[in-house]
């Protein structure tokens, strides 16, 4: 697939109708960050297995010559305690003071053009009257029907027949900023208190960066993940003269990656977007639940699904206001000191590992952006490689093809000369478009 080409700005989401969102946006004036912000608010209402109010965020922004980074990460409630010896994978002990919106709220305070009142009418428009069911929606639902099934909202929710349909949602979303005092904050269940919420703040970060084939690639510092992918960077064998259809190509990032990351490989549901603005205003975001569908768990009368970021944690870590460790980690490659390539995806632990493999295909072996996205991906579960086929022979086992969502929904902006090409990942239902 040949990315589409842009003179002046593009979006490029999980979701096509976060996506024309997005570019509705920006065609009539509004900035990167203000077409970031409206498209993750769709996503929050059609993409609720990978995303929502009740998760977290972070964010890379590049304006006006500067790269900031933005962590919305939640922290567990002051109650939070350890029933027995393992960490809750599902449930309301799952959960942490959810970032997304206090996120949302920052972006706009420091580099929006519009309230989030407004960015928001699409998303409670779709929240209201309903809005189709995507394929990628139906398949995990399918798949976390008995997770849902334990929370009767979320039952009622997720698990009707026809449109998707969220009226709490929309009288959420309708009164956003009041939703760490508001109804979601007083509903919901113990043993968070209004106090937790009340105390989230999202918080600016300075981005770590190494170099690579003359870009500096910029990621988050922890507690996300980002972070390691430059790591593996720094210790990988230059892969200049290796095509991606030789073996070694691959063989030297797993290399550098397994020293950096011992093969970790949790999976993790989620979305990536990025936007760049004719100005040349940047934006590359990750919104997460963690997990499909994360807790399972809805806030009785707000429509908001809970995150599960609290499974991250190994036992020793979980306590009072602790704050886990992250998988997502938005990126961005600068050349000269702007954007070049603003890229980023889902799929937990895999997410640095997909980035590696974007950045050798687009930046060091110039493969079409279409193409390297569309490509076959290696990646670690459970201590095991695996991959898609088409990919040559890097004793890898295969991975289960029923949810394309395993080997990551990743989007990107390519900044060339004289125009933007993007490209959105066609495992996802999503949509790279601009003008």
């Amino acid at each position: 697939m040949i990315a589409p080409l842009f003179p002046h700005a593009a979006v490029a989401t999980p979701h096509y109708l976060a996506s024309s969102a997005g570019l509705a946006v920006l065609t009539s004036g509004g900035n990167a960050v203000d077409a970031a912000v409206a498209a993750n608010l769709v996503l929050a209402v059609v993409y609720p297995q990978m995303c929502g109010l009740g998760g977290d965020l972070f964010a890379m922004v590049w304006a006006e010559g500067e790269l900031s980074g933005l962590n919305s990460s939640g922290h567990l409630p002051a109650g939070a305690r350890l029933n027995g010896e393992t960490v809750p994978r599902s449930g309301i002990g799952s959960a942490v003071v959810p970032g997304a919106v206090a996120g949302w709220l920052a972006l706009l305070e420091r580099y929006g053009t519009r309230s989030i009142e407004e960015l928001a009418l699409p998303a409670i428009r779709l929240a209201r009257e309903g809005c189709p069911r995507s394929a990628g929606l139906e398949r995990v639902t399918k798949a976390s029907a008995p997770l849902l099934q334990r929370d009767a909202q979320a039952a009622r929710i997720f698990l009707a027949e026809g449109l998707l349909r969220q009226p709490d949602l929309a009288e959420t979303v309708e009164s956003i900023e009041d939703f760490y005092t508001g109804p979601v904050a007083k509903n919901v269940p113990p043993p968070f208190t209004p106090d937790d919420f009340a105390e989230h703040t999202a918080e600016w970060v300075e981005p770590e960066r190494t170099s690579v084939a003359g870009l500096e690639v910029c990621e988050m510092p922890p507690n996300s993940r980002g972070h390691l992918a430059l790591r593996a960077i720094e210790r990988m064998e230059p892969l200049d003269g290796l095509r991606p259809d030789n073996a070694e190509f691959h063989l030297r990032m797993i290399r550098a990656l397994d020293s950096v990351t011992g093969r970790a490989g949790r999976t993790g549901d989620t979305i990536y977007l990025c936007a760049r603005d004719e100005n040349g205003m940047a934006v590359s975001l990750n919104q997460s639940l963690y997990q499909a569908f994360g807790s399972g768990v809805v806030v009785p009368e707000t429509g908001v699904l809970l995150n599960n970021r609290a499974a991250y944690f190994k036992p020793q870590e979980y306590g009072p206001k602790k704050r886990p460790t992250h998988t997502l980690a938005p990126a961005m490659a600068l050349q000269d000191g702007r954007p070049k390539f603003i890229f980023g995806t889902m799929g937990g632990d895999t997410q640095i590992e997909i980035h590696l493999q974007l950045l050798a295909r687009v930046i060091i072996a110039r493969q079409e952006l279409g193409e390297a996205i569309a490509a076959p991906r290696w990646m670690h579960r459970g201590g095991s490689l695996v991959a898609e086929p088409g990919l040559p022979e890097i004793g890898a086992e295969a991975l289960p093809a029923e949810f394309p969502e395993l080997a990551g929904h990743a989007h990107a902006i390519l900044v060339e000369d004289g125009h933007l090409a993007a490209a959105f990942d066609r495992r996802s239902d999503g949509a790279a478009v601009g003008y």
